[in-house]
């Protein structure tokens, strides 16, 4: 069994879906299916089966379970102190981001990383898409954490996180308040109040729409976060934003409603180059 089939089978076993296993693994549902099947076919065994709830194991995958969950325990720990070695003293890493580091919980994440590497001195800076990518290509930083959709050259490394899906929030006056999802098409005639100031998530949010057939009729402002909550709040106004995003913004005046098309974006660690820090830190990124 290898190092990658334990994350499968215990990150199965803690989503109890195989589409959220390999949503958070970064995986295909098929390369997960593979993986898995290969454990099964070593030890001639079923690991999973389905249940009302979801995915429960086995007798054969209970019994595997707390062994699987002791030796990938051990290899964390063994390649913690490996790399506290390996990695050298004073060392910087300089990283960037959108500006969404308290959404996706990157704050902890950092803040995990640099106790199991107390030798790497890390600098987090926040910037729109656009000017991230500048810094990548330039580079004036070692990575960064941003939409993969919205980059325009291949890097290094690329780590997925974390799929985020499109979601559309309106006052709780708004006749869509009581839907749990809507059709993008059904939208066509509102009046939007988008986020600008980052204008490669800007157009990010126009595509959505014209993948559905129309453009989305907007008032030009290029307003912060915070006053697009005000504007629709107060109004009839509509505006779009990934479900993170919207969590972060919603309160009793406030509904999110799930667009039903599934559009997404995909947040990911890049690592532009060598740094021994930054690869230190991607491979932490990339473990669950």
């Amino acid at each position: 069994m290898t190092i990658l089939q334990m994350r499968c089978f215990l990150t199965v076993c803690e989503c109890r879906k195989y589409s959220e296993a390999a949503e958070r693994l970064g995986l295909p549902q098929s390369a997960l299916f593979k993986q898995l099947k290969a454990v099964e076919d070593e030890f001639s065994v079923q690991l999973f089966y389905k249940a009302r709830a979801g995915l429960d194991l086995t007798e054969a995958g209970s019994a595997m379970y707390p062994h699987i969950s002791y030796m990938y325990g051990e290899y964390r720990k063994m390649l913690g102190r490996i790399q506290g070695f390996a990695e050298p003293k004073n060392a910087q890493l300089l990283l960037g981001s959108m500006y969404f580091l308290k959404q996706y919980d990157i704050i902890p994440l950092i803040r995990e990383f640099r106790v199991i590497h107390p030798g790497i001195n890390i600098g987090v800076l926040e910037y729109r898409s656009h000017e991230l990518e500048d810094m990548l290509r330039t580079g004036k930083l070692d990575g960064c954490f941003v939409y993969r959709e919205l980059l325009e050259e291949e890097y290094g490394r690329t780590v997925p996180m974390q799929e985020d899906y499109l979601y559309v929030m309106v006052s709780r006056r708004h006749p869509l308040a009581g839907r749990e999802s809507v059709s993008l098409k059904e939208l066509k005639n509102e009046h939007f109040v988008l986020m600008q100031g980052d204008r490669r998530i800007h157009k990010k949010l126009q595509e959505f729409c014209l993948e559905e057939g129309f453009v989305p009729r907007e008032y030009h402002m290029d307003v912060r976060n915070e006053t697009i909550k005000e504007l629709i709040t107060y109004s009839n106004w509509a505006t779009l934003f990934m479900e993170r995003m919207a969590d972060d913004l919603l309160d009793e005046n406030l509904v999110k409603i799930r667009i039903a098309e599934n559009k997404k974006l995909t947040l990911c660690f890049v690592a532009a180059g060598e740094n021994e820090a930054c690869q230190a830190f991607a491979d932490y990124v990339t473990s669950p």
